[in-house]
């Protein structure tokens, strides 16, 4: 079974497309909120690593947000025709553009200025803000009936200040949604996907959970001087708490699965299973009282 759709490399791992027990691998995402040093000298931020992953994503972005991340995103965020939305680690602006298709105003900010470049150069029916800009700092750039952050937070570090910088400019009644890959299931090097039993079962093994993590990822396995970026675990308690302290309210929740079937073989009822109870992302639906 193979899932077309790239993903970030992983530990020491190679980035292939996905191996056969991977049915719901994770895609790409990037780091936003980062120490001040990763501007100046390059830390783990994506910026070395922008056209790579402006190759992969491309303007339309991978089959996984044309058929899941998009559609679903768009529907739980509900965004009318006029508002002012603010899409937060937009990268190369793939989400940002499905935003502004719905007659919203669209600002995207992203800590990479190559990314914001690559944003920049494809075209959109309707003009689109793009600012290099952490998104722990977002003074400035006016206020807004929505926000968005898709596959981001997970490699923002300081998440708590993300969320009252958010929250900060979120009008009264505003809404944000969170999109990550989902945290029960979907841990860098802390979960994995067995097969056992006659008939065969699919199982997802978890050796960590509860515990706050930040995991180096590798950009380009095998390469010598490759630069590393962070993907950070929380719990599902962990991050609920950063949007209540940051005065949010929680009104929704969707966990989002993979749309893929597998191939005719011995182990394909067992992954079809098992894409099917193993969600592949988390969504969190914010309001602003």
């Amino acid at each position: 079974m193979r899932e077309d759709r790239p993903r970030k490399p992983t530990g020491s791992r190679t980035p292939s497309r996905f191996s056969p027990q991977r049915p719901q691998a994770r895609p790409p995402s990037r780091p936003q909120s980062r120490p001040a040093q990763d501007r100046s000298q390059g830390g783990t931020s994506w910026e070395k690593s922008a056209d790579w992953y402006d190759r992969i994503l491309g303007e339309k972005g991978s089959e996984l947000y044309q058929a899941v991340v998009i559609p679903q995103a768009l529907e739980m965020l509900a965004p009318k025709r006029g508002e002012r939305v603010l899409d937060l680690g937009c990268g190369q602006g793939v989400f940002s553009r499905a935003l502004a298709d719905t007659g919203a105003q669209v600002t995207g900010i992203d800590a990479a200025p190559t990314l914001i470049a690559k944003a920049r150069s494809y075209q959109s029916r309707t003009p689109i803000r793009y600012y290099d800009r952490d998104a722990a700092s977002l003074g400035g750039i006016g206020e807004f009936d929505a926000a968005s952050a898709i596959l981001c937070l997970q490699n923002m570090e300081h998440l708590e200040k993300v969320c009252a910088s958010v929250s900060a400019v979120l009008k009264p009644g505003g809404r944000m949604l969170w999109v990550l890959n989902h945290p029960a299931f979907r841990i860098p090097r802390q979960t994995s996907w067995g097969f056992e039993g006659n008939p065969i079962v699919q199982y997802r093994r978890v050796d960590a959970y509860s515990s706050t993590i930040g995991v180096p990822i590798v950009m380009h396995p095998g390469k010598a001087d490759s630069e590393t970026t962070m993907s950070f675990h929380r719990s599902l308690e962990t991050l609920t708490r950063m949007g209540f302290e940051a005065g949010l309210v929680l009104s929704g929740l969707g966990e989002w699965y993979s749309h893929k079937a597998s191939q005719p073989g011995p182990r394909a009822r067992a992954e079809d299973r098992a894409r099917k109870e193993f969600p592949l992302f988390l969504a969190l639906l914010w309001r602003k009282p």
